[in-house]
C-alpha cells in the first residue's frame, strides 16, 4: 500500500483563499475535501497559521449623541458604561473559560487524530510487509508444488520400473525353474543311459569244461 502524499503550507493557504473567495466556509473538513488528501493534524496546523496571517478587521462604530442630552445623560451614560464594562468583563472571563475548555478538548481531539493517523501509517506499513511476505510465500508454495509434482512423476516412473523388474524377475525365476527341471530330467536320462551302457560292456561268463 502506497503512502499518502503530504501537503505543504502554501497549498493549504492557496486552497483556503480559494474557498474564502468562493464564499465557502473554511474549515478543516472542507479543506480536507478540497485537497483530497492529507491529515487533519497537518491541515489544522496550517489553517491556524492562515487565520493568524489574515489582517484583523476592527469595525468602526460611531455614536452620535445629541448635544441637548449630553449633559443630562452624562452620569447615566457613565454608569451604564461601567456596568456594561463589568458585564463585558464577566462575559469575557466566562468566554475565556469556555474557550480554554474547548481548546483543551480540541487539542485532545488533535492528539487522538494524530495517534489514529500514526496507527494508520503503521498499519499501512504492516499490511505492505505482510503482502510482500504473502507474495513470497505464494511463490515458494508454487515452487514446492512444482517440485512435488516432479517427485510424484519420478515416483510413478520408479514404481513402473519396479513392476517391470519384478515381472522380469518372475519370468526369470520361472525359466530357471523350468531349466532346473529339464536339467534334472537330463541327469536322470544320463544315469539310465550310463547304467545301460555299463551292463552291455560286461563280458559274458564262460561255462565249465
Amino acid at each position: 500500500m502506497a503512502r499518502t502524499v503530504g501537503i505543504d503550507r502554501d497549498e493549504v493557504f492557496e486552497t483556503a483563499n480559494r474557498l474564502e473567495a468562493e464564499g465557502k466556509e473554511v474549515t478543516a473538513l472542507s479543506m480536507l475535501a478540497a485537497l483530497g488528501r492529507g491529515s487533519l493534524t497537518t491541515i489544522y496546523k496550517y489553517l491556524d497559521a492562515w487565520k493568524d496571517s489574515k489582517p484583523v478587521k476592527t469595525p468602526m462604530v460611531q455614536v452620535d449623541q445629541p448635544e441637548l442630552v449630553k449633559t443630562a445623560f452624562a452620569t447615566a451614560w457613565r454608569v451604564a458604561a461601567e456596568e456594561a464594562a463589568r458585564e463585558t468583563m464577566v462575559i469575557r472571563e466566562k468566554a475565556a473559560d469556555e474557550i480554554n475548555a474547548a481548546m483543551k478538548q480540541f487539542h485532545g481531539a488533535l492528539e487522538a487524530i494524530a495517534k489514529l493517523e500514526a496507527e494508520r501509517e503503521a498499519d499501512a506499513e504492516l499490511i505492505e510487509g505482510l503482502q510482500k511476505i504473502a507474495a513470497e510465500q505464494k511463490a515458494e508454495n508454487a515452487k514446492l508444488e512444482t517440485e512435488a509434482a516432479t517427485e510424484r512423476a519420478r515416483a510413478d516412473e520408479l514404481r513402473d520400473q519396479l513392476k517391470a523388474l519384478q515381472s522380469d524377475r518372475d519370468t526369470a525365476m520361472k525359466a530357471a525353474a523350468e531349466l532346473k527341471g529339464l536339467t534334472e530330467a537330463l541327469k536322470d536320462q544320463n544315469k539310465l543311459l550310463m547304467a545301460k551302457f555299463g551292463s552291455d560292456d560286461k563280458p559274458a561268463k564262460k561255462g565249465k569244461a
